[in-house]
């Protein structure tokens, strides 16, 4: 979850450096409870279309909305993003600043269904700023884990993006335990131990739109 320090730093940035953010149409991959949404608006965003895939987070997103009277300037729109085409919703909206915290993907997922077909199995992350290259018409700013920065760097070159890392910040993420036999454990999702990871702040402009 995007934390209300990592939503600030990332749209002020945004704005106060590069004017992404004031005037512009935003699109928030992945809005989870809509922090970095809210946060552009608070920074005059034209407006901004959030999608996720989860209910209750759309549900707690909405409550968000409603209680900063922002109900007139985001619109939430449900859509799984880790299907490998871009969901039909996405390709109506042409955005001009493209903002997001996508899951961090290092690893592949699988999906238990027989749809399994339509979903891109690799690293999450970059499936999601796939996505945002197709839809952003001129920027993308987005958090990722410091240990995939070469990699990200290829990916950028390969999809005609200039890449700049604007800061290195830390997330807490909640610490996976092995499970052990015999073993009870009454962890929670509130109480589950943390650990701090270093994550780039990037921007991404696409060449395409670049002054020359």
């Amino acid at each position: 979850m995007t934390t209300p320090h990592l939503a600030a730093r990332m749209i002020y940035t945004a704005q106060t450096q590069y004017e992404d953010i004031e005037n512009n149409l935003l699109i928030d991959l992945g809005i989870g409870t809509g922090m970095l949404s809210i946060a552009s608006c608070l920074l005059n965003a034209d407006h901004v279309f959030g999608f996720d895939c989860d209910p209750d987070a759309l549900k707690l997103c909405q409550s968000n909305i409603e209680e900063f009277e922002l109900e007139s300037n985001i619109d939430l729109i449900q859509a799984d993003l880790r299907r490998i085409r871009l969901p039909i919703d996405l390709q109506r909206i042409k955005a001009d600043t493209i903002i997001m915290n996508p899951p961090f993907g290092t690893k592949p997922f699988s999906i238990a269904n027989e749809d399994q077909d339509e979903f891109c199995l690799g690293g999450i992350d970059m499936h999601f700023l796939q996505h945002a290259r197709q839809i952003a018409q001129h920027s993308i700013y987005s958090l990722h884990k410091t240990s995939t920065r070469d990699h990200i760097y290829k990916k950028a070159k390969d999809w005609n993006m200039k890449m700049d890392v604007l800061a290195v910040l830390q997330f807490d993420i909640a610490k996976l335990e092995k499970k052990r036999p015999n073993r009870k454990t009454t962890t929670t999702a509130n109480s589950a131990p943390l650990k701090a990871i270093e994550v780039d702040l990037i921007r991404f402009e696409i060449k395409d739109n670049m002054d020359s």
